[in-house]
């Protein structure tokens, strides 16, 4: 089975990546969304596509992401696990003998893995990620100043202000109340902290050797809850450990997916069916 196509979906947004090219589609899902897939890739290559499974991935967005694929033409789809995706970004080659821990903190959920060559030794499913942070921001703007905010106006706010640092000095004007980073900091930083936990509590189920080997090597993170200033250092004041961010955070999976496509015989043992 050859497989040229990563799908993977950002909220509305399809997004697809071919090998060799990068990524080549990004468009809102809708009415005419098989017309333009139709056109970027030809019969063949609409035979089957990868996808990169969301952080907590459920049944229902599953079939709902089968549902978009087969509408848009593709009839073969496998899946692949984020943080094997994520851990490819990164240069993972899969046959080593030196273990990586993987978080990739989503829109929904946040995922997290040790992986050891080509198995995920030991893997956690956090229900927490951007969206909680968003959630936070609304209520907060609400509970404060009795203003309703829209969900893009605080993504807007997460995207702009949100940090973990202490005294960051920015902050968001609106017409009816000036939002600082720290005010947004106060609502977030309990989200983060249930990261940092699952962290903690995912290591020690490692063995001795292992988890002495992460700590050195430190932790690999990606997804659209990475790009928030001050991740790596509320990790290392709490358990010590260095972080490597991705430099594309919300690309990060859907980028070291594609980079696998140039090992087909490695992506058939990583990836599973639909």
């Amino acid at each position: 089975m050859s497989i040229e196509i990563v799908a993977d979906f950002n909220q509305d947004n399809l997004r697809l990546y071919k090998r060799g090219l990068g990524i080549i589609f990004n468009e809102e899902i809708g009415d005419n969304l098989k017309k333009k897939v139709k056109k970027i890739l030809s019969d063949q290559e609409q035979k089957v596509v990868a996808v990169v499974g969301a952080a907590g991935e459920t049944e229902e967005r599953v079939a709902c992401e089968k549902s978009v694929l087969y509408d848009a033409g593709f009839s073969d789809i496998v899946y692949i696990q984020p943080t094997i995706a994520l851990a490819a970004y990164f240069g993972y080659s899969f046959n080593e003998q030196v273990p990586v821990m993987a978080v990739v903190i989503g829109e929904t959920s946040t995922d997290l893995a040790i992986i050891l060559g080509e198995k995920i030794l030991y893997s956690g499913i956090l229900d927490v990620g951007v969206d909680t942070c968003i959630d936070a921001i609304i209520n907060l703007v609400e509970e404060k100043y009795h203003v309703e905010i829209s969900y893009e106006t605080a993504c807007g706010i997460f995207r702009d202000v949100a940090s973990l640092l202490k005294n960051d000095t920015r902050y968001a004007k609106f017409p009816e109340f000036i939002l600082k980073a720290e005010q947004v900091r106060e609502v977030i930083y309990p989200v983060y902290e249930q990261v940092i936990g699952a962290i903690n509590h995912l290591l020690p189920q490692a063995s001795a050797d292992i988890m002495r080997q992460i700590l050195n090597t430190g932790v690999l993170l990606g997804g659209a809850g990475a790009k928030i200033r001050g991740l790596s250092e509320a990790i290392y004041w709490s358990l010590q450990l260095q972080t490597m961010v991705a430099v594309e955070e919300e690309n990060a999976t859907l980028i070291g997916a594609g980079n696998l496509l140039e090992q087909p015989e490695l992506f058939l043992k990583l990836s599973h069916s639909a």
